[in-house]
């Protein structure tokens, strides 16, 4: 595992070289914005809070309301130092009202890129470093954001905070003379052991919080995490995502994907961390494995439809005996429509955790939930974008209950934000 971190950094530091600067003049363009983002929102304390509540902020109970402000920057730094070569980092700084236990600033992406033409109608790409797993519909536009919505989908809240693959990832695309790709693409990565632990013990989320490198995230107060009890070797109630590999064992992803021109697009991948499911100090690494397939129809000019679905497992044990086994399924499917007073989208979002033990000694995960987003964003200039989202969200959680709250977290969220972009 060391040795593949040690390669990436070799392939991020390589286009540095003088060698490579010599042949052309490099290219270093800022991009980035600034945002403040008010909202209303209603609920449990949210995840981010150290609660059971689904959304970034929340109250203290079911039904309870409060009102609350984010200020946001997020700088990306591109770079080119010849033809074939690119690279990117990318950081966040954030502060808010809520009681945010996250980091206020963080590393969020850390790549560089080799491409090179092979044959007429063939190219190879070679990523090395900590990049997003290029795998989402919504989050196209640079800095792995999202020009339809405010708050992300489940499946992309979760890779958004859990996955961030650290490691070689290669990519083949081959051009038909109809103008058509097909992409094939294989990735060893490490630094995610962790990859399944806030569904397990939180479950799903909603919201637009990219973690940082190393970020310690917070777990909410399942019973079973106290001192003494059967999870209680876990760090307390808190979790890092992604950072220093815990086992020594890469994981690996495989993809294939097809696009018709910026009419339509599909992609089916398969992740799996392989995680060896003991405990390491005070984090377990996770064996998590999943199928994902997503795709993309232009339906006209101004008209889009997309949707993504994940279906997986996630299990920790101690020697001889599984302790935590469950199966995680999410999918949504989001419509979108350019006017000319600003982007309109509609998404719903579907979301569940099976606990495959159910022994309530230990903390019953199952996990069922429901949401409804309806978002506005108008483009003001070039310069900057305001945009409103309504969402709607029916969950409940069992282990909730189970560590004396309310098993309601249902949630629900009224957001503005104003957002100052710089390119």
């Amino acid at each position: 595992m060391h040795r593949l971190i040690a390669v990436a950094a070799v392939l991020v530091l390589l286009p540095c070289s003088p060698a490579v600067l010599a042949e052309n003049e490099p290219v270093v363009e800022w991009l980035g914005f600034a945002a403040v983002r008010a909202g209303w929102v209603e609920g449990q304390p949210g995840w981010i809070e150290g609660g059971f509540g689904r959304l970034a902020a929340g109250g203290d109970a079911p039904g309870d309301r409060e009102l609350w402000v984010r200020g946001e920057t997020q700088l990306g730094l591109r770079f080119e130092p010849s033809v074939s070569w690119r690279g990117k980092l990318h950081a966040v700084a954030r502060a808010s009202t809520a009681d945010n236990q996250g980091d206020a600033v963080g590393l969020t992406e850390a790549w560089a890129r080799y491409q090179r033409a092979v044959g007429h109608r063939g190219e190879l790409a070679l990523t090395g470093g900590l990049f997003f797993f290029p795998t989402s519909q919504e989050n196209i536009d640079p800095l792995w954001a999202s020009p339809y919505t405010l708050t992300y989908s489940a499946i992309n809240s979760w890779f958004a905070e859990e996955f961030r693959p650290l490691g070689l990832d290669a990519e083949w695309q081959s051009y038909t003379g109809q103008g058509d790709i097909w992409s094939l693409g294989a990735t060893v990565f490490g630094g995610n052991d962790t990859m399944g632990t806030l569904l397990a013990w939180r479950g799903w989320a909603m919201h637009d919080r990219l973690g940082g490198f190393d970020e310690k995230l917070p777990l909410p107060p399942v019973f079973s995490l106290e001192d003494g009890r059967y999870f209680g070797a876990q760090r307390h109630f808190s979790t890092t995502a992604f950072g220093s590999d815990l086992d020594g064992r890469p994981g690996w992803a495989a993809r294939a994907r097809f696009d018709r021109g910026q009419a339509f697009s599909g992609q089916v991948a398969w992740v799996d961390n392989r995680g060896d499911r003991r405990l390491h100090g005070d984090e377990w690494a996770w064996a998590t494995r999943f199928a994902h397939a997503g795709g993309h129809w232009q339906v006209s000019d101004s008209v889009e439809l997309m949707g993504e679905f994940t279906h997986g497992n996630t299990r920790i044990r101690f020697p001889g005996s599984p302790w935590v086994d469950a199966d995680f399924r999410a999918a949504y499917l989001m419509a979108s429509v350019a006017t000319t007073t600003g982007r309109w989208s509609l998404r719903h979002d579907r979301f569940h955790v099976d606990d495959r033990l159910a022994n309530p000694a230990w903390g019953l995960f199952n996990d069922r939930g429901r949401a409804l987003t309806l978002a506005w964003i108008r483009d003001i200039a070039d310069r900057s974008r305001f945009g409103v989202e309504l969402l709607w969200l029916e969950s409940d959680r069992s282990v909730a209950a189970q560590s004396g709250f309310p098993a309601d977290t249902d949630g629900l969220s009224l957001l503005a934000e104003w957002r100052i972009k710089f390119h």
